[in-house]
C-alpha cells in the first residue's frame, strides 16, 4: 500500500473524532449560554461591577395609598399637626400666677383690659381697640414710646412660651367665617413657632340686651357659629383651643350682665380674673 493510501485512511479514521469533539462543544456552549440567561433573570449587576440579590417587591393597597383623615393636617415636614382629640383643651390643675408670666395675649379691646386694669404688664400685652382679624395683619400697634410694630413683630421679638389670641368679635357682621379665619391663618403664619405655643381663645359670650340692641345687635348663634368654626381652625393648624365662650355663658346661653360693662361685651375686672383662672386651669400638658 502507498504512503498516499495510508495516509487517506488515516483522514477518513479521524474524522468521527471530529464530530464527536463539535457535539460536545456546541451541547457544552449552549449550557453555558442557558446558564448565563437564568443567572441574569435574578442579578443585577450595578455600575460599580457589584452583584446583588433583588428581593421581590410586594406592593398593597395599604402602602400604595394616601390615608385621608379629614381632621388632619400636616407641616413642611410632613408631621401631623392635628389637634384633634386634644381640643378644646380640658380641666387640669391650676399651674399657678407664675405661668403668667410666660404668656403674652394678642387681641382686640377685650385683651387690652388686661393690660389697663393692671392685670397682665403692658409689655405682654399686643392689642388695640378696634384690632380685628382683618386689620391685625397690616396695622401697626402704637407703643409706650411713640413707635408703632406689627403685632407679628412684636410677638416674635418677646418670643413668649405660650402665646394668646383672642380675636374675631368685632367685623363678624361684615365678613364670612371663612374670610375671617384666613386672616387669623395669616397672623399664625407669621408667627414663629419654634419656642412657642399658640393658644387661641373662644369669643366670648354677649349679653342679653346686646342681642336685642336696635341699632347694632351681636347674635350669640353668629358667635357659637364663629367659634365653631373656629375650633376646626385649631385642630387643622396644630393650635390649642380655650373654650372660654362656655365658661362665661349663664344659664340662659348669654354673658352675665354681672360679669359685662354696660356695652354688654367688654369684661368687667372682676371677670379677667375668671378668665385667667380659667386660663391657668386649662393648660395643654401632653
Amino acid at each position: 500500500m502507498t504512503v498516499s493510501g495510508n495516509r487517506k485512511k488515516k483522514k477518513d479514521k479521524d474524522k468521527p473524532k471530529f464530530r464527536i469533539s463539535f457535539v460536545f462543544l456546541f451541547i457544552f456552549a449552549s449550557f453555558v449560554a442557558c446558564f448565563t440567561l437564568y443567572m441574569r433573570s435574578d442579578i443585577d449587576i450595578s455600575d460599580e461591577g457589584d452583584t446583588t440579590l433583588q428581593a421581590p417587591i410586594v406592593t398593597t393597597q395599604a402602602a400604595s395609598s394616601a390615608v385621608e383623615t379629614e381632621s388632619i393636617a400636616l407641616d413642611d415636614e410632613g408631621e401631623i399637626v392635628s389637634t384633634a382629640g386634644i381640643n378644646p383643651i380640658a380641666l387640669c390643675d391650676d399651674v399657678g400666677e407664675e405661668y403668667l408670666e410666660s404668656c403674652m395675649f394678642v387681641g382686640d379691646s377685650l385683651v387690652v383690659g388686661l393690660s389697663s386694669y393692671g392685670i397682665i404688664p403692658e409689655d405682654r400685652v399686643v392689642a388695640s381697640i378696634g384690632m380685628s382679624t382683618m386689620t391685625i395683619n397690616d396695622t401697626p400697634i402704637e407703643l409706650a414710646d411713640g413707635t408703632s410694630m406689627l403685632a407679628c413683630d412684636m410677638v416674635n421679638a418677646a418670643a413668649p412660651e405660650n402665646l394668646y389670641i383672642l380675636l374675631g368679635l368685632n367685623l363678624m357682621s361684615y365678613y364670612t367665617d371663612e374670610q375671617l379665619l384666613a386672616a387669623y391663618g395669616d397672623f399664625v403664619d407669621s408667627i414663629d413657632r419654634t419656642n412657642t405655643n399658640i393658644y387661641v381663645i373662644s369669643v366670648p359670650p354677649v349679653t342679653a340686651a346686646r342681642e336685642e340692641d336696635e341699632e347694632n345687635p351681636i347674635l350669640n348663634s353668629d358667635i357659637d357659629s364663629f367659634n365653631s368654626d373656629l375650633l376646626k381652625f385649631a385642630n387643622s393648624r396644630g393650635l390649642y383651643y380655650i373654650d372660654l365662650n362656655t365658661a362665661l355663658k349663664g344659664a340662659d346661653g348669654r354673658f352675665s350682665e354681672d360679669d359685662a360693662e354696660a356695652d354688654g361685651i367688654h369684661f368687667k375686672s372682676e371677670t379677667y380674673t375668671v378668665m385667667l383662672e380659667y386660663i391657668r386651669t386649662h393648660v395643654y400638658n401632653g
